[in-house]
């Protein structure tokens, strides 16, 4: 269908993919998952050796597990990835009073995404009564887009949804380019979105007494998420920044 909202990842080490839902999460496991799951995909269409796509990530999951209480010992990172998604969808479930028992993931997503919406439009002042769900999303993200762009003084008039969220992403992603000091002349989105994404790892390693002398950020990255999780949460620096741009900095228009 033309117009229609894919969510991409632009924050972890990529341009961008889309996956199957309208509404990302309001925190990161979503993309650190896809991206997972992209890179996969890129491995098996490329006949490279899979050997390292959860490895790159060891960091994260194991903190997720982590705080989910998962055992990580012995276990192989893909299957730990797998039950560390599976436990965030149950919890997830849970906090928005969806039973669980008996559905398996690919159900619980679907009405997890169903509850979100409903949420997002009731939070808009949108009825949702005798609205089929696809209908009650595009509805949605149209009033999200409008409101945004109202706010960045950005006009919407003849303008469809791609290219309006088009612009929106560029004024948003400027602006926080300007913020961590990364130029954007000449550079193509994904470019910029590196950058940015970089810039906040060298950042939050500062403020953490990280050094970084030599160190790739991946690497960086790892050994925040291993030892340093608790004072960034409580700094709420990347990667537990609070983002309300990141709803908007997650999606892309394809006609």
């Amino acid at each position: 269908m033309k117009g229609k909202l894919l969510l991409v990842v632009t924050l972890i080490f990529a341009s961008s993919w889309p996956i199957s839902t309208v509404f990302g999460q309001k925190n990161m496991d979503e993309g650190w998952f896809d991206f997972i799951k992209k890179e996969k995909e890129e491995q098996e269409q490329s006949q490279e050796p899979q050997k390292g796509v959860h490895k790159r990530h060891e960091a994260w999951i194991k903190y997720n597990a982590k705080e989910l209480g998962i055992d990580t010992e012995g276990k192989d990172l893909a299957k730990l990835a797998k039950e560390v998604r599976e436990k965030k969808l149950l919890k997830k479930a849970e906090e928005l009073g969806i039973k669980t028992e008996g559905k398996n993931p690919k159900e619980l997503s679907a009405e997890i995404h169903q509850a979100k919406v409903k949420k997002e439009a009731e939070e808009l002042g949108i009825d949702s009564n005798g609205k089929e769900m696809d209908a009650l999303a595009e509805e949605v993200i149209d009033a999200k887009l409008k409101n945004k762009a109202n706010e960045l003084g950005i006009k919407t008039e003849g303008k469809n949804r791609s290219s309006l969220l088009k612009e929106i992403n560029r004024s948003i992603l400027i602006k926080e380019a300007k913020e961590y000091g990364v130029e954007t002349e000449g550079k193509k989105h994904h470019e910029i979105v590196m950058e940015i994404h970089e810039a906040k790892i060298y950042d939050s390693a500062e403020k953490l007494g990280i050094d970084t002398e030599g160190r790739k950020p991946n690497d960086i990255l790892s050994e925040i998420f291993e030892k340093y999780a608790s004072e960034a949460k409580e700094l709420k620096i990347f990667p537990f920044e609070d983002n309300k741009d990141k709803f908007f900095l997650e999606h892309h228009m394809q006609d």
